[in-house]
């Protein structure tokens, strides 16, 4: 029997996969009732569903194989605990998604950027004619490629580190780090343990594999490349490097060869450069012809909530990056625009320490932050007595008061390096909300355009 903790997307997939395979499956959750459970999962025979206090109660846990545990439910958890004190397996849903996948995998983790470099690694790819599965931490949960009619040349995997916490034996072709950046410390207690969890997506690889290894900035690029045991590749933006991929005056060299100018690429802030960089170095690292990844430069465009541009309202620039929720990613959103900034932060901080900003309030951009939500208090602590700041409680709160502050030519940008758990349910639903509110102005009578 297998224990399925947490059904959500994840968990959903990962018990209904067992079910397909004529496994008994024991599932719980600390939230959904069982009258949410999908009915093609609960009328199933091998299925049961009990509440977490209940399993530890009554549980029979030598018949228990494994537990597959969902994203970011905490390793203190009851469940999880017992587990291992019994010496149970806990894996996560790419470990198990991987044990019965046949085509290559290309894996992506990362402080920040991962969903940006998988979409536009899938479209490239795309492009050459090859057919593509796009998931994991964004999109569909992996294991759902199984289940689905066409047959895939690649895998494309967003991973989060709550993910590669549990892997055991997974592997990927192509592993990819991006960056990293203090996050997610409530979970991991702390960055090195966080470190360690995103270095898993190198463990399993052989010699014939690659892992890409971004060296732009990060200081923990040295310390991942180590414990690399295929063939590195390493990437930069603004460093000449003697062999992998590396971007130097807009155009993208491979050692001392020119591939291609980045002239046609128009997305703003050279952090979707690097972004860029790394889904072509992917593309060409599987086979793409240089021809067909040049011509899909141009094609490509920003996700929603990531340093989308909604609109206009009186000369104002609003832009929507809910996506952000560290201190480091909205760091490199402010980089990003050229223009004076009205800063909008706020939600429910996944850390305390918020000082990755101080270079950003102390550039000269930022002229204003409107701070909103549960984390407002902390987060002003942070902001120097010289830069004005307002505290309120709602988004919608913080808009109207940004766009009392911005004057012509500003930008008002909402990238609120915390997550949006105290007033949604997630930063996509922060994201729209906040679309909603500046077409809201436009429907004050100015051109959105």
């Amino acid at each position: 029997m297998r224990v399925v903790l947490g059904l959500g997307r994840t968990g959903i997939a990962a018990a209904r996969f067992l079910l397909r395979q004529k496994e008994k499956v024991l599932a719980m959750d600390d939230y959904l009732e069982e009258e949410h459970i999908p009915q093609d999962i609960k009328e199933d025979e091998r299925f049961e569903f009990c509440s977490p206090a209940d399993f530890l109660m009554k549980a029979d846990f030598p018949s228990i194989s494994e537990v597959i545990t969902s994203p970011g439910i905490p390793l203190t958890h009851p469940v999880l605990r017992a587990s291992k004190e019994r010496k149970i397996p806990v894996i996560s849903e790419i470990e198990l998604a991987t044990r019965f996948i046949s085509f290559p995998l290309i894996g992506v983790t990362g402080s920040c950027g991962k969903s940006t470099t998988v979409f536009w690694t899938k479209q490239i790819l795309e492009r050459a004619g090859w057919s593509v599965f796009l998931g994991g931490n964004w999109g569909c949960p992996l294991i759902e490629s199984l289940s689905a009619p066409e047959k895939f040349d690649w895998g494309v995997v967003e991973l989060s580190s709550f993910q590669l916490a549990h892997i055991d034996k997974a592997r990927f072709s192509v592993a990819v780090v991006l960056n990293l950046f203090p996050n997610h410390l409530d979970y991991h207690s702390t960055t090195e343990n966080y470190f360690w969890a995103k270095a898993r997506i190198l463990e399993n690889q052989k010699r014939t594999d690659f892992a890409v290894i971004n060296f732009s900035s990060s200081c923990w690029s040295a310390r991942f490349s180590r414990l690399v045991k295929s063939q590195l590749i390493p990437v930069a933006r603004d460093k000449k490097l003697s062999e992998g991929f590396y971007i130097w005056d807009n155009k993208v060299f491979r050692g001392k060869e020119p591939l291609f100018s980045l002239s046609h690429f128009s997305l703003p802030g050279k952090h979707q450069q690097e972004n860029l960089l790394v889904a072509l170095s992917i593309a060409l690292l599987a086979g793409v012809e240089k021809k067909v990844a040049e011509e899909a430069i141009a094609s490509l465009s920003s996700l929603p909530h990531r340093l989308e541009k909604v609109g206009s309202w009186g000369g104002i620039d609003y832009f929507n990056d809910s996506k952000s929720t560290t201190p480091s990613s909205t760091r490199v959103a402010v980089e990003s625009l050229s223009c004076p900034v009205i800063l909008i932060l706020g939600g429910k901080a996944k850390i305390d320490d918020f000082s990755e900003l101080t270079t950003t309030f102390q550039s000269g951009k930022v002229k204003a932050v409107v701070v909103y939500g549960e984390s407002r208090n902390l987060i002003e602590k942070f902001i120097p007595p010289h830069l004005e700041r307002h505290l309120v409680f709602s988004l919608e709160e913080a808009v109207k008061k940004a766009k009392s502050l911005a004057g012509e030519g500003d930008a008002v940008l909402l990238s609120p390096a915390c997550t949006s758990w105290d007033q949604y349910r997630s930063f996509e639903e922060r994201g729209e909300h906040f679309r909603q509110l500046v077409y809201e102005l436009e429907r004050s009578g100015i051109s959105r355009y």
